[in-house]
């Protein structure tokens, strides 16, 4: 009985995660490209915004593609949280590390 509550367990998990949308972050000079995808499609007109950065509070929309480019100024190299909402309402979240060497 246990081993079939696992395998229940796991197939829930699994449904759950493939219906959320997915976020990827590639640091750049100036800021970050950011994808999101959601079922492994790009998601046109996503919200996507940065959390723990005080001095960002614009809300960005993905192209169709699912990409936007988020500009960054940091004083230093820190973990940066993104947030993302598909126009199906999914959410996301993401931290990615940005580094100020290289600029």
């Amino acid at each position: 009985m246990s081993s079939l509550k696992v395998i229940t367990a796991s197939a829930v998990l699994i449904m759950s995660s493939s219906a959320m949308a997915d976020i990827r972050v590639a640091d750049t000079q100036n800021g970050a490209w950011v994808t999101v995808t959601e079922n492994g499609q790009p998601a046109a007109n996503a919200s996507v915004s940065v959390a723990n950065v005080p001095q960002q509070r614009k809300m960005y929309k993905t192209d169709e593609n699912g990409r936007v480019f988020i500009p960054l100024s940091l004083q230093s190299s820190r973990s940066v949280k993104y947030k993302a909402t598909t126009e199906d309402g999914k959410q996301s979240s993401r931290f990615a590390f940005h580094s100020t060497n290289n600029k």
